[in-house]
């Protein structure tokens, strides 16, 4: 009875003992099964890295014309409005006729104070003209008169030394100098008063002409006023041709008419003013001469009264007995010596200042700078007539030069033109082209000649498009823009458009999926591989590190180095929780 009992007690711990067992191995597996991660993985593949570029744009057109008119005239009636497709000679807009017209009656009217201001340059001109030419007629005339009584003086003065000279010598040979001398002094006294009196007459002779030259130019400008013939003084030249290259020109001798054909009425009288300005022209011109004269008169005068003074003082000492001796007629040679050597300064000192007063005259007469900017004003002032009459024979309709869409239109009813752009016009003409932006990323794998796919929103579809420009856009926040041509009728400006381009690599001997691709705590790419293992609990998958390096790599896979990796490797892409080197592992 008591081994019975105490079997059944050893079978119940027995059986205790293999259920406790039991539960230790089940929560054993449990906690192993806990500790192990369970992963993805993916195969090593060969293939390319391909970057798809994917942006969308617009599009615009390849010609934009602008449509202008003359500024300031006032619009009447705007007949398109932006995005309106218009044909060649459609109107654009139609101008204020009235005011149109008032436009050119004010043009008319200005061109013809225009006219007249050239008239008086060109006047002012050909009065400096003939000014010159007498200035220069006159330089020279005062020239020989000067340089002539130069020359007299020069003269005089050498007879006289050579006078001195001989009384000297007859002195020294005990010959009486008085007879010589009184009779030297009397024809010296003779040839001055000679001298005197010429050059008075000349003076006077100059005045008169001076006062006929100013009567005769009063004359002259009178009949010709009265005769209806411009007088030169106020007479314009035809055109600004009639200036020669040398900068000389010729005044007209009929009267001017106006470019509308109305002539100049210019039958009148000179009025005081005008009479007081021709006088003093002309003696002006004169002024020179007659200073010049003056100066002989003076000079003759002095060289008279110098003479009579020498014979009155020869009669005195004849009077009184006196004789002269050696040192009286060394210095009347000495004094004969001096006056030549002054005489023959000054002729040399007149002939550099009148020399130079010809110069001078003779310089080249500068060309009427004012009466040519005038006649250039006057004829950009006729070609803006003859726009403004030739839209006036329009009718004020602006017409459209091509076929187009209008994308802009800067003209308002009632308001005025300005001379920028009226209207600009997409020219169909010129096909359209697609233009959109290129991230900075995307850039480096597409450029100008390759061929790219556009996608409208309606599903048309154009391929094998190129890249016809790729630029930087800076000015739109960075980036690139790219156009693309597109030889299409059936696409609307404005119309968006998806364009995709993809780019293929060389071929590559290990692919990985992006995913799998990790960085190690300095920055340095690897993936973990699967690898078995031998462990307590027996052979075990485990993670293991494989250093790489990147060779090529888009949004979904990337390229290695070959001889990293095995053909037979599998990466591992994802897991359930944290892993890294040595962790254990269960492939899902």
């Amino acid at each position: 009875m008591n081994l019975k009992k105490g079997t059944g007690t050893v079978w119940k711990w027995i059986g205790i003992f293999f259920a406790a067992m039991v539960i230790f191995t089940v929560l054993s597996r449990a906690v192993y099964q806990y500790g192990t991660a369970v992963v993805t993985t993916a195969p090593i593949s060969t293939g390319t890295i391909d970057h798809t570029v994917q942006i969308t744009g617009k599009v615009q057109q390849n010609q934009e014309i602008a449509v202008t008119t003359i500024g300031g005239l006032r619009v009447g009636t705007v007949c398109v409005n932006e995005g309106e497709q218009v044909k060649q000679g459609d109107v654009l807009f139609i101008l204020d006729m009235d005011y149109l017209n008032e436009q050119i009656q004010k043009q008319q009217q200005d061109m013809k104070k225009q006219q007249l201001s050239v008239w008086d340059a060109w006047a002012q001109y050909s009065n400096a003209q003939k000014q010159k030419e007498q200035q220069q007629s006159q330089a020279e005339n005062n020239y020989d008169n000067a340089v002539s009584q130069a020359q007299t003086q020069v003269d005089r003065a050498k007879r006289d030394l050579d006078r001195a000279k001989e009384a000297l010598e007859n002195y020294y040979n005990g010959i009486s100098n008085d007879q010589a001398e009184e009779n030297a002094l009397l024809s010296a006294c003779q040839e001055a008063k000679t001298e005197y009196d010429n050059a008075a007459a000349a003076l006077e002779d100059l005045k008169k002409e001076i006062e006929e030259a100013v009567q005769t130019a009063i004359t002259q400008d009178e009949e010709a006023l009265q005769q209806g013939i411009v007088p030169p003084s106020t007479q314009p030249p035809e055109t600004v041709s009639s200036v020669e290259q040398n900068g000389e020109a010729e005044a007209p001798t009929q009267t001017q008419e106006t470019t509308a054909g109305e002539p100049v009425n210019v039958i009148r009288e000179l009025t005081p003013e005008e009479k007081m300005q021709i006088e003093t022209k002309v003696r002006s011109i004169y002024a020179d001469r007659l200073s010049a004269a003056e100066a002989v008169k003076d000079q003759a005068k002095k060289g008279y009264d110098d003479a009579q003074a020498a014979l009155d003082i020869f009669y005195q000492r004849q009077n009184s007995g006196m004789k002269l001796t050696e040192q009286d007629y060394l210095d009347a040679v000495e004094a004969a010596q001096e006056k030549y050597d002054d005489a023959l300064a000054n002729l040399e000192s007149v002939k550099t200042t009148y020399g130079n007063a010809i110069d001078s005259a003779n310089l080249s007469a500068s060309t009427s700078n004012s009466a040519q900017i005038g006649q250039i004003t006057y004829d950009q002032m006729a070609l803006q007539l003859e726009k403004l009459e030739a839209l006036w024979d329009m009718e004020g309709q602006i017409l459209s030069p091509t076929e187009g869409i209008v994308t802009k239109c800067n003209v308002q009813t009632g308001e005025k033109t300005t001379d920028t752009t009226a209207i600009l016009l997409a020219d169909l003409r010129q096909g359209c082209k697609f233009t959109g932006l290129v991230a900075e990323e995307d850039s480096q794998y597409i450029g100008v000649g390759d061929r790219v796919l556009l996608q409208s929103g309606g599903g048309k579809v154009y391929k094998d498009l190129p890249v016809s420009t790729f630029s930087a856009a800076e000015e739109l926040g960075g980036g690139y823009r790219i156009t693309v041509q597109i030889d299409s009728n059936q696409l609307s400006l404005g119309e968006n458009l998806n364009l995709s381009y993809t780019k293929k690599s060389q071929p590559y001997s290990i692919c990985i999926p992006l995913a799998a691709l990790r960085l190690d705590e300095r920055n340095q790419p690897y993936v973990l591989v699967v690898e078995e293992a031998n462990s307590i609990m027996g052979r075990e998958l485990q993670a293991k590190k494989v250093s790489v390096t990147v060779l090529e790599r888009n949004n979904r896979m990337a390229a290695l180095e070959a001889g990293t990796l095995g053909a037979k490797d599998k990466v591992i892409v994802s897991s359930d929780h944290e892993i890294e080197h040595g962790s254990r592992i269960r492939v899902e």
